[in-house]
């Protein structure tokens, strides 16, 4: 495909959802082609407006190298979610292709199934020891990647959790002081393998944003975040067991995109439009 236009540049900048509409009449192998044209950011910009499987749909018709770097920029959840449901050979030429950290964690997450808390959980946490200091804490929480957690844990020389530390702790906090001075120990994990429905009413979810999670030997393995159940992305056990199709785009266009028009009249409509806002081009 040629190098996307400035204009159709502008339009995903402005108006995502209707070059997301767009998109929707396009056979998958046409929208792959204009993702692979397009600079990584917009290609997220786009993906991460649709569900998963439209987008494995997609991701599945790039190249292995062009759908590592657009999973690689999406939510962790959202490119596990699309991970999921692409059929195996495609998974397993991604895996192959993704940050060996983020292939790995994908691995871990994948073994589970879509409806327990190890599906769900995060594996980019700050994993801490006793004898480390507040700042050293507050340090590895501003540079991990991938993670909006906030939350420190402390483990022992087994990775059994002691205890945590949040970022807002932290910034109350001197410096030099150990974290196992000052976490807190009450904090009780949950296990990957328990449903989500089992631990949706948990009463710690008052107090906290994400809850530490531990297989079946009690080592940490990731946190869960309460913005799980906000954001209902339980998925149905019925299409995590299904492969998308090469018509999946087609079939849902309707529901998950609405009607579209075509990409020339949507561009001329979007031009003019600007030309109203801003009192022409030059």
């Amino acid at each position: 495909m040629s190098k996307v236009s400035p204009l159709t540049i502008e339009l995903i900048e402005r108006r995502p959802q209707t070059a997301v509409k767009v998109l929707a009449d396009m056979e998958a192998t046409d929208v792959a082609d204009f993702f692979e044209a397009l600079p990584t950011r917009y290609a997220v910009a786009l993906i991460s407006k649709i569900s998963a499987w439209s987008a494995a749909t997609l991701i599945s018709e790039m190249t292995p190298v062009s759908g590592a770097a657009v999973l690689s920029e999406l939510d962790y959840q959202a490119t596990a979610s699309i991970m999921r449901v692409l059929p195996g050979a495609n998974q397993k030429e991604l895996l192959t292709a993704l940050p060996k950290k983020l292939s790995g964690d994908l691995k871990s997450t994948l073994t589970y199934p879509a409806d327990t808390v190890g599906a769900k959980m995060s594996t980019s946490i700050v994993i801490m020891t006793v004898d480390q200091t507040v700042g050293e804490a507050f340090a590895e929480l501003r540079q991990i990647k991938r993670t909006k957690t906030g939350v420190a844990y402390v483990v022992d020389e087994t990775r059994k959790l002691l205890g945590i530390v949040t970022a807002d702790e932290l910034f109350r906090l001197s410096n030099e002081r150990p974290l196992g001075d000052v976490m807190e120990k009450s904090v009780a994990p949950i296990s990957a393998r328990a449903r989500l429905s089992t631990v949706k009413s948990l009463p710690a979810w008052d107090d906290y944003a994400h809850l530490p999670v531990v297989n079946r030997q009690k080592i940490l393995i990731g946190a869960l975040a309460r913005r799980t159940f906000r954001q209902q992305i339980v998925e149905n056990p019925i299409e995590s067991a299904q492969a998308p199709s090469q018509s999946i785009l087609s079939s849902v266009a309707g529901a998950f995109f609405g009607s579209s028009v075509g990409l020339a009249q949507v561009l001329v409509d979007f031009e003019a439009s600007s030309e109203t806002t801003t009192g022409g081009r030059s």
